[in-house]
């Protein structure tokens, strides 16, 4: 435990994201207010605290990242074989672990459960039909041993109870509630995709391990994820490049939406030994823009990155969308890095595992670091 610790700290101390991951929230009013945080398992996650507290019991918090001071969910995690406290607090759901059928509306979250091998606990997902062929999930809805219960945003209160869950794990969004659940299934509200850090997100997976008994490989697993990922921004800090100049994304329907200054990607490109020129804007989602006000301050960009869906990203492709792209620098000079999302599953992995994106970055902004490594969702066309 203390070594785990001490790369913890040292993660903390290299990281340029890390440092607004504090924030935890306090004025606890149940029982157990006094132990909760004696034995904290998460240290970065803004919006998700998880304590052991004794007695066969882990507490976990997941603050209202809307309205400051409250929650979208209290629980109690409480193993199988131990009493429930009489002392819990009335805001508390008790969740027995380790889980044995869950509902999973994210493949984020099913991704996980694979990796801690506790995909046996999957009893139904939501939007089945977007898994990828070759996704394990995939075959087991093939199979009939998971159930599809339809949308993420309305799904089938039927079918839930047929797959006889005990949990959902759902993305909470502003303002809209849990839906259409059966009486008795919690929802577990996963605002890990809010996180403005990307070892803040990624600590997330610890909730994934307390609810399946699978703590160690958890943290085992995070604590890789925090050693690669410090090394390659440490690296990335002390490159003898300059930094490239980077432009990300593209114009969709008359809108170039780009991440803000505050963001989860900008602290990654930032990370990486970028020079991105929105990098002093407010905000930890998305500029709305223009493509005149992107050109104003991106047109000189020395590399462009961009994800599409079902193509690969080449000059060619990209001006025949747009022929006012030919004046961008990065497209001339043949600097585009795009990711076939369709192909490539960078938005499930970035989730948890952060630095497998941050080395893809690394290599193109400051080869000269990595001179034996190849992309792993990026791509340079002709």
């Amino acid at each position: 435990m203390t070594s785990r610790m001490t790369s913890i700290a040292l993660g903390v101390l290299i990281l340029s994201g890390l440092c607004s991951c504090s924030g935890k929230q306090s004025g606890r009013d149940d029982a157990f207010a006094d132990t909760f945080v004696a034995d904290t398992l998460t240290h970065h996650a803004k919006y998700l605290t998880i304590a052991d507290v004794g007695a066969g019991v882990v507490r976990v918090d997941i603050a209202d990242p809307w309205n400051e001071g409250r929650y979208l969910g209290r629980y109690a995690l409480i193993d199988r074989d131990s009493l429930v406290p009489d002392n819990l607090g009335e805001d508390i759901k008790v969740i027995r672990t380790p889980i044995r059928n869950a509902a999973v509306f994210s493949a984020v979250h099913s991704g996980g459960l694979c990796e801690l091998d506790a995909i046996e606990c999957i009893s139904a997902v939501a939007d089945g039909a977007f898994f990828a062929a070759d996704d394990t999930i995939a075959s087991l809805l093939n199979d009939g041993n998971i159930i599809d219960v339809g949308q993420a945003s309305a799904p089938s209160a039927e079918k839930i109870a047929a797959a006889r869950c005990e949990i959902v794990l759902r993305s909470p969004m502003q303002g809209v509630a849990a839906g259409n659940l059966p009486r008795g299934i919690i929802a577990i509200e996963c605002a890990d995709y809010l996180e403005t850090s990307p070892i803040a997100r990624a600590e997330w997976l610890l909730l994934l391990g307390e609810l399946t008994d699978k703590r160690e490989k958890a943290r085992e697993i995070f604590t890789e994820v925090i050693d690669t990922y410090s090394d390659l921004a440490f690296r990335a800090a002390g490159a003898s490049s300059p930094k490239p100049k980077v432009l990300t994304e593209s114009e969709y329907s008359g809108v170039w939406y780009v991440p803000a200054g505050q963001s989860y990607m900008a602290k990654m490109l930032a990370d990486a030994g970028a020079d991105y020129p929105w990098a002093d804007t407010d905000g930890s989602g998305s500029l709305a823009l223009s493509l005149e006000k992107v050109a104003e301050k991106a047109i000189d960009a020395d590399i462009w990155l961009l994800r599409t869906f079902g193509y690969t990203a080449s000059p060619a492709t990209l001006v025949a969308q747009n022929r006012r792209y030919g004046s961008f620098k990065a497209l001339r000079e043949n600097n585009i890095y795009g990711c076939d999302t369709q192909r490539k599953p960078i938005f499930n992995d970035i989730a948890f595992h952060p630095e497998r994106v941050l080395a893809d970055y690394v290599a193109i902004f400051h080869p000269e670091l990595m001179p034996d490594y190849s992309l792993r969702y990026f791509s340079n066309a002709e």
